[in-house]
């Protein structure tokens, strides 16, 4: 009886199912990543016809208090407790003594919270006090 001479083969490489796993990776993380809006809180602004940008950068938006329809302050997108208020609207104003304080507050929200941290706001030294709103949809 007489042997086959094989030859021994060249490894290769599948590039189709390589291709296939990469591509159900790339899905599974597409579908499982969260993605991440530039607001955590989003407020529900009252219109008003004189309404106007701030700054883009961090440099020159002045600070933002915001206070939520379910009475929650927050300071530049960080949520704070109303006993920590007065502290970090006091180092906010002696950072920058000239900028002004913009106090976003919901529609829907609470109007003695809303006076309430504009009075800590005043009483901390800040020289200039915004209120903020939305400009209304052009009809």
């Amino acid at each position: 009886m007489k042997l086959l001479n094989l030859k021994p083969r060249r490894p290769e490489i599948q590039m189709s199912p390589l291709i296939d796993v990469i591509f159900l990776l790339l899905i599974f993380y597409a579908v499982t990543t969260q993605f991440v809006t530039d607001q955590r809180l989003k407020l529900d602004l009252p219109d008003a016809k004189t309404a106007e940008e701030v700054g883009r950068t961090r440099e020159e938006r002045p600070p933002i208090v915001k206070i939520a329809r379910d009475g929650s302050i927050w300071i530049d997108d960080i949520e704070i407790s109303e006993e920590d208020l007065e502290a970090q609207l006091t180092e906010l104003v002696q950072s920058r003594p000239e900028q002004t304080v913009i106090l976003k507050g919901d529609e829907g929200a609470d109007y003695g919270v809303v006076v309430h941290v504009l009075d800590i706001a005043r009483s901390v030294g800040a020289k200039s006090i915004q209120m903020s709103a939305d400009k209304p949809p052009k009809e």
